[in-house]
């Protein structure tokens, strides 16, 4: 079980719908929010709920480009001025944010912010006192990534991977061959790894290992 200082509270909101991460430090008092998805205010409540305690919001991290992870950066960026971190080979993505939010669902225009830091593969990222690794896992989207807890046994993937399932990769600059060699790195964690999901429920390494279909070519 992770420390009990360490703490990390699942919103699942939008449409399509969209696990949002808020990762907490009670120690520290830090929070940082993981892909401020559409309609992503009940998690800002939240955390407007906890600075009143004394908590504070210290990052923005994008697992990836595609807009339903991204949509809500700006409220977020505007509400807190907090820096906000992406890898760089998803920026082209940036570009496309308002066509493809009103393209699938017809959502209106969206500011788009500039990512503050761009995060590199094997980076270091810190929720207060706690540290991830970061993982570039191209194959969904060039820039994928997921964060890493070694010491907590925890994982984001973002839409890498999913219970029984993989990232798509018929979009833009998918590409199954990339993915096939992301979900190998992702599954050379330890088997305990709790893998927490841009959708759905969580699963573990383990579990995939067993069970998904795509991790068994």
């Amino acid at each position: 079980m992770p420390p009990k200082n360490f703490h990390i509270e699942t919103f699942v909101v939008g449409p399509m719908p969209n696990n949002l991460y808020l990762l907490r430090d009670d120690q520290s008092r830090k929070i940082v929010v993981v892909d401020p998805s559409i309609g992503s205010e009940i998690a800002l409540h939240r955390v407007l709920e906890l600075t009143r305690d004394g908590y504070q919001l210290s990052a923005i991290w994008n697992t990836h480009g595609h807009f339903d992870h991204i949509y809500d950066n700006a409220k977020w960026k505007s509400r807190f001025d907090v820096p906000l971190l992406m890898h760089r080979d998803d920026e082209w993505l940036l570009e496309t944010l308002p066509d493809s939010a009103a393209l699938w669902l017809g959502l209106p225009d969206v500011r788009v912010v500039v990512p503050d830091i761009w995060i590199e593969d094997l980076q270091t990222l810190r929720v207060g006192d706690f540290s991830c690794e970061v993982l570039l896992l191209p194959g969904h989207s060039p820039g994928s990534v997921a964060f890493h807890f070694a010491g907590e046994d925890v994982g984001i993937s973002g839409d890498v991977l999913f219970r029984g399932s993989a990232g798509r990769t018929d979009l833009p600059r998918g590409d199954p061959a990339t993915l096939q060699t992301s979900l190998a790195k992702l599954c050379a964690l330890p088997a305990q790894t709790q893998i927490l999901p841009g959708h759905g429920a969580p699963t573990t390494i383990a579990q995939e290992k067993e069970t998904n279909p795509y991790l068994q070519l």
